[in-house]
């Protein structure tokens, strides 16, 4: 009988994309939650964007599951969630940056836009 992959399930896979979710939505609690700076955004960008490689090189040689690609756009959210936070120059709403504590809706009172 030949062989038949289905139902199975990469374990090597199952690690790297649970490991990777968690560090993706840590990174993002302790360094782009509540309260930013711009050095805990810089720090985010960096990991995040080497997390990315990873995922990518991973996605490229492994079998696609429904979890490998729902981490690849929790990735890709949390990169364009990290960038918007970049451009932003002030404090708005619940997101307080301690580089930028005021308001400032001269300048950012509307939406931003990558």
């Amino acid at each position: 009988m030949p062989w038949d992959e289905s139902g199975t399930e990469n374990a090597e896979e199952w690690i790297y994309v649970s490991h990777d979710m968690k560090e993706v939505q840590q990174l993002m609690w302790d360094y782009v939650g509540i309260v930013r700076s711009n050095h805990r955004l810089v720090r985010a960008l960096r990991r995040i964007q080497l997390i990315r490689r990873e995922i990518e090189e991973y996605y490229r040689r492994t079998k696609v599951t429904v979890p490998l690609l729902e981490l690849r756009n929790v990735s890709e959210i949390a990169l364009l969630i990290v960038r918007s936070a970049m451009r932003r120059k002030e404090s708005r709403g619940l997101h307080y940056t301690t580089d930028y504590p005021k308001l400032d809706d001269r300048h950012w009172n509307h939406d931003t836009i990558l």
